[in-house]
């Protein structure tokens, strides 16, 4: 689900109702159409929509992962780099201390304002002492940072499909090709994983909204994804963590694995008390383990299959 394209003026006018929270543009395509890179007209057409959000609607920066993009932008001189926060996107999978410091390096170099804020890779949640340590050497460096973290995405711990299917999405955006991402995924990528090996899910570095406060000292901000997946989802989904508490089937609150929750139930209360340290305390090492699968055996009901109302997906 997509929302339709809106004018900079009905964007404005909804951005305008948000003042007290900060709007960042979603500029986070691994990659544009390689022409685009050198195209003056390209780059100056996006700095004047930019320009103009920041005038009327406050815009704080945008969010990239590309680089090469952020350069090309800096190659413009233009004065409104300096009112744009560059925040790098969570894909761009800050997983240390000294790669932050690199990515810091050519946002400073381009002419953009400083991040305010940084969102650490996903992979960091069940380490708890690599997380920690990250944050501290970040804010260290840069005292008033502000860390947050994916909670919710759901996806294969380090996934060893992530740079292609992020790379397959970036080439269909440039119109030479069809998106086939759900189709490649389905066939041959983390639905076939998952449905073979549901028991792999506990392995993802998901935050359930029961364990956000074990965090509140390492992060100032929990990020959501499931953007596309909407409304419903959304409601439902801001509440649990925000109410820190979910009666229902955890596979509702993911986004990546969300068509799961069409095959199991996995009852979120049965994992209490224990949940948070058992997965933070995991070498991964799952030859020689069964924990996950007999909490599986433990959590799951297997669900008939059902054609969902149309409405239920908006």
């Amino acid at each position: 689900m997509r929302c339709n394209p809106a004018t900079l003026q009905e964007l404005s006018k909804g951005l305008h109702h948000l003042k007290s929270v900060k709007a960042y543009g979603l500029l986070n395509t691994r990659f544009i159409h390689p022409g685009l890179y050198h195209d003056t007209s390209f780059l100056n057409q996006i700095l004047d929509k930019l320009e103009y959000l920041v005038a009327h609607s406050h815009l704080t920066g945008i969010v990239f992962s590309d680089a090469y993009f952020l350069n090309a932008l800096s190659g413009t001189k233009r004065d409104i780099l300096a009112c744009l926060e560059a925040v790098p996107g969570i894909n761009c999978m800050i997983d240390s201390s000294q790669k932050a410091m690199a990515m810091f390096e050519i946002i400073e170099q381009s002419g953009f304002k400083f991040p305010g804020k940084i969102v650490l890779d996903r992979s960091l949640n069940r380490d708890i002492r690599q997380l920690e340590k990250t944050g501290n050497d970040i804010r260290k460096k840069f005292p008033p940072i502000r860390i947050e973290l994916l909670a919710n995405e759901g996806c294969i711990y380090h996934c060893p499909f992530k740079f292609v299917h992020d790379a397959q999405i970036s080439f269909s955006n440039t119109g030479s090709v069809a998106n086939k991402t759900f189709q490649t995924n389905h066939a041959i990528g983390c639905h076939v994983y998952f449905f073979n090996t549901p028991e792999k899910f506990f392995k993802s570095p998901f935050i359930r909204p029961e364990d956000i406060d074990a965090y509140a000292a390492i992060a100032d901000t929990i990020k959501l994804c499931g953007r596309t997946l909407g409304i419903n989802f959304l409601c439902r989904c801001i509440c649990a963590y925000i109410q820190k508490s979910f009666e229902g089937n955890l596979l509702e609150l993911m986004d990546a694995t969300h068509w799961l929750s069409d095959h199991y139930h996995i009852k979120n209360k049965k994992l209490d008390p224990g949940f948070f340290n058992m997965v933070t305390n995991c070498t991964k090492a799952c030859k020689e383990c069964s924990i996950c699968r007999n909490l599986f055996l433990e959590t799951a009901i297997n669900k008939p299959f059902t054609l969902k109302p149309y409405k239920d997906f908006l």
